[in-house]
This record gives C-alpha cells, structure tokens and sequence, in this order.
C-alpha cells in the first residue's frame, strides 16, 4: 500500500502508520475511525492516504449512519413511498430525483444510504404526511445535532431558546475612552494595547476576554449583568471553527470560565453563547 518515495519532499519513504481514533470528516461531516491507515513520510512527516483506505471509512461512515439510525432504513423509506401510495416513479418526481435512486435505496442489500439531503427531505415528507406541524429550521437543527454539529441559526432562534448570542471583536485600548461611563474601565486597562470584548446583538458591552498565562485558563469577566446571569451553559466557537461546550457554569470573581488549560487564547475566539440556567 505504501513504501514509496514521498511526492511532498521527494527524500523520504511513506509508510504504513495506524491511528487509534483519528478524527476526520466524511462527506463534511466530522467522524472519528478507529484504526485509520495512514501513510507518513519518515523524513517529512506528510500524510499519504490511499484510495481503498478513504473508501473503508465511508464504509463505515455509512454503517454507523444505519446503526445510530441517523439516517432511514431502506425499509423506512418504502414505508414512506406506499403511505403516500406512489410508485417509485411518482415518488422520485415529487422529492426531485430519480427513479434509479429511490429503487437503490430501498434495496436491502444497498451498499449506502441515501444523501444526507434525501434524509432529510424524506423525513420531512413523513412528518408532514402523519400531519404533524413541522418547525423546519427546528427540525433541521436537531438533526445536525446527531452528527455532533452544533448550528445556530440567528437572533431570532437564539431568542426562542433563551441564548444569548455574544459578538465577539478586538478593539484598541481607548475604545472605552469615547463613553463617559466607561471611564473607570478604561482606567483598569489602561496599559494594554487591545482587548477582546464581548457584545450583545444590540452592541452593549457584556464583558471582556481574559486569558490567563499561568494556568492556560479563559474566562469572560462579565462588566455589565444585563441578563441577571448566575450560572449559564456556555458555547464558544473559535477563529478555526472548534466547537467547546461546558454546562452549569457558575461565576467566580465576576467571570465565566470559558476553557481551562487551553492554547486558545483571546484573539481566538469568534463567538459566544449564553443559555442561563435557572
């Protein structure tokens, strides 16, 4: 499979490395593969991946899909075509496909599932056949949250869920000096050069972004309480797309303690979401 000269530095030799649950994405979506083979450069370090290898991970994206019953069985999916009573021909007009497609995918012995967007289509096609009333962002959110995807899908679903979305931006060290309220605050960091500070949707400063060196620790000390904020479940989002989630956060010395023990530091961090806990 490997043991060749590396196309990256043209010195060293690819070989064979196993990954004990190595995070990738499949299809966009993030997956983790219990024993990945990977070839590595021995002199570079540069990753090779070989076709028959990515395809196993499909193979097992697409078997965990029907394990965790993400996605509908081929079975679910005929039940959904004969409650609607239509052909295969019918039923690929009405969802926008093919009639090939809906006949592989109702195979018992397909080799993978239907698209991500089919799912999710179907699934709706059955919800609103039984009836039901259907909250379609709601639906599709909750969704993305069996793959592990967090979305958020602007102020209005924020507001619906009792979060409190926080804009987050640098800003120079007189930024406070324009307002005479904020003196006293501009007084405190008067020596540094920038600050990360944290704002609600209507631009009110909530707090600003401390990251402490000595304990690798970042926190969001909170200046103005427009929320009676005590204890929150806390979602951060960094410059590089990383998801951290900590639940019943309480506050300490008028902070939120974001992430400890970590390299992001403030001018990392794109976005901030409150959920305050009762």
């Amino acid at each position: 499979m490997f043991n060749y000269i590396c196309e990256e530095c043209g010195k060293g030799t690819v070989k064979k490395k196993v990954f004990e649950n190595y995070q990738t994405k499949i299809k966009g979506y993030p997956f983790v593969v219990d024993k990945a083979v990977i070839g590595v450069c021995d002199q570079c370090g540069a990753r090779h991946f070989d076709a028959n290898e990515t395809k196993r991970w499909e193979e097992l994206y697409n078997k965990n899909l029907e394990l965790k019953h993400i996605s509908l069985l081929s079975d679910e999916i005929e039940a959904v075509r004969k409650s609607l009573g239509l052909s295969m021909e019918d039923f690929a007009y009405l969802i926008g496909c093919t009639r090939q497609s809906i006949y592989n995918w109702e195979k018992k012995d397909r080799e993978k599932p239907q698209s991500r967007m089919a799912d999710l289509l179907i699934k709706l096609v059955r919800l609103s056949f039984k009836g039901e009333k259907v909250d379609v962002i709601s639906f599709l959110v909750d969704e993305a949250k069996k793959l592990g995807i967090i979305i958020q899908t602007g102020k209005a679903f924020a507001l619906a869920n009792n979060i409190i979305p926080l804009n987050v931006k640098r800003v120079p060290q007189n930024y406070f000096q324009e307002s005479q309220k904020n003196l006293r605050l501009a007084a405190k960091v008067l020596e540094e050069k920038e600050l990360t500070i944290a704002e609600s949707s209507s631009q009110e400063l909530i707090g600003i972004l401390r990251y402490d060196y000595k304990t690798a620790d970042l926190s969001l000390e909170i200046i103005k309480d427009t929320f009676g904020l005590r204890k929150v479940d806390v979602e951060l989002i960094t410059a590089d797309d990383k998801h951290f989630i900590k639940q019943n956060v309480k506050f300490k010395d008028n902070c939120i303690l974001l992430i400890s023990a970590t390299e992001y530091t403030e001018n990392k961090v794109k976005e901030i979401f409150l959920k305050p806990r009762a």
